[in-house]
């Protein structure tokens, strides 16, 4: 399964729960079901920790601190996956934030990302989002 695969989701009738499959088919498709936000916490407080919220992140930091995010939960996900799901997820952020392809994403858009793909709770994400709402300020 690709990025491309979802066009099928679109014939589901209530756009809640179209919106709702697609998440569920990235995340999985990302391995980010394996997530969560204790998992996410290091890997973002390093990219944090300038404390600047508009940074922008190449293409190989963002997928050096994602490799580091899988490498840690390894024991979860198979062999081969860790690979997979560190280009899969890369690929799926710089398709959603780099549209003029510079190569270069925000570093809060990375955040909100990896937060609302995590496997977590749906309270969990909501708290991740406002705290990083609020060390942005």
């Amino acid at each position: 399964m690709d990025l491309d695969s979802t066009e099928g989701l679109n014939e589901i009738r209530s756009a809640v729960y179209r919106a709702a499959l697609k998440l569920r088919t990235l995340q999985k498709l990302c391995q980010m079901h394996l997530v969560s936000l204790q998992d996410l916490r290091p890997v973002l407080n390093t990219l944090c920790s300038s404390g600047e919220p508009m940074i922008s992140l190449a293409q190989e930091d963002v997928q050096q601190h994602l490799e580091e995010l899988f490498q840690s939960i390894s024991h979860e996900l198979p062999d081969e996956a860790v690979p997979e799901a560190t280009d899969q997820t890369t690929r799926l952020l710089f398709k959603l934030f780099d549209r003029e392809q510079t190569g270069v994403i925000l570093l809060r858009s990375v955040e909100a990302a990896l937060i609302a793909l995590c496997g977590d709770t749906l309270s969990a994400k909501h708290r991740g989002l406002f705290y990083i709402h609020l060390i942005s300020k």
